[in-house]
């Protein structure tokens, strides 16, 4: 059932309604890797056959996949991303980044990335456009844009509780950053919000929902609770490494959003980047060289099937 709530606007909330659930970035994850049929996105994604097909209808009508000739000229049609779906292209590999990183890699997702440019296994990362600094949220400083207040955001719901963690890296990622209010509550941190009754206060969540959602957050190594008072004891939640380490993805979405998703008054949330003070605009680049990446310049090796 769909509903509607209204919430703080932010970019990255429309990214996550526009791009859908787990299902549905499981199926970008495989198209920057080549899956462009039912078939292997059925396979692939290990999808139910009614779900893919809601799941590719709802992308195609977010111009996130355009149904396409194969480029043979044969009958066959593929999905392929447009360029809106293109232009997601620094997040998956953000994405792709972390779950390497942190050892969360299954099968048939990149063990390993090889930037063509240097010939090295490298990380991606987020540099600045104007100083080519990496971008952490450290070094980043947030404040209201034009397009900044509250908004009535449609939800698209499938299930009420979070999907549980499973062996998947991507399924664990897309687990987190595809459920909107994950994705909401880890945004609170930016903002310097971190104790329960202000986070669903910011959030308009119900407390069960938002339980929910920090359990999972703390299960997994993203958020850690820190005792601010002894009687009685209450606690805070604070973005652990792991979880720091998140943010570029998250930036990324919102870019992508202001970019793709922007509303007349713009984007709801400017960042500047601290080291040289400029409005944050951003590129990924080899973590070994620094070139900006494109997707003709890596090579992902994965994880075989077994």
């Amino acid at each position: 059932m769909d509903e509607s709530k209204l919430v703080p606007k932010s970019s990255v909330n429309r990214a996550l309604n526009a791009l859908g659930d787990r299902w549905s970035l499981l199926m970008i994850h495989q198209s920057f890797l080549g899956t462009t049929r039912f078939e292997e996105f059925h396979s692939l994604c290990n999808i139910p056959r009614s779900t893919l097909s809601n799941r590719l209808k709802a992308l195609r009508a977010n111009n996130i996949f355009a149904l396409q000739p194969k480029p043979d000229g044969l009958q066959r049609q593929g999905y392929h991303l447009t360029d809106c779906g293109e232009a997601l292209f620094g997040a998956v590999l953000l994405s792709w980044a972390w779950g390497i990183r942190w050892g969360m890699v299954s099968k048939g997702m990149p063990t390993s990335i090889v930037h063509t440019g240097c010939g090295k296994p490298m990380l991606p990362v987020m540099a600045c456009d104007h100083c080519q600094e990496r971008v952490s949220v450290t070094s980043c400083r947030r404040e209201a844009g034009p397009g900044s207040g509250m908004e009535n955001l449609e939800v698209k719901r499938v299930h009420r509780r979070r999907h549980a963690a499973t062996e998947s890296y991507a399924a664990e990622l897309v687990d987190l950053l595809g459920d909107r209010w994950t994705g909401m509550v880890i945004g609170t941190q930016y903002f310097g919000i971190r104790r329960f009754d202000a986070m669903q206060s910011y959030l308009n969540i119900a407390s069960n929902i938002l339980a929910d959602r920090l359990k999972a957050l703390e299960s997994t190594g993203i958020f850690e609770r820190c005792l601010y008072e002894l009687v009685p004891p209450r606690y805070e939640y604070r973005l652990t490494t792991k979880g720091a380490a998140l943010f570029p993805h998250a930036l990324s979405l919102m870019l992508w959003a202001d970019e793709w998703l922007a509303d007349i008054k713009g984007p709801p949330l400017l960042v500047h980047h601290q080291p040289c003070g400029h409005v944050l605009g951003a590129s990924v680049v080899c973590g070994e060289c620094g070139e900006v990446l494109t997707a003709d310049t890596i090579v992902p090796r994965l994880q075989p099937r077994t």
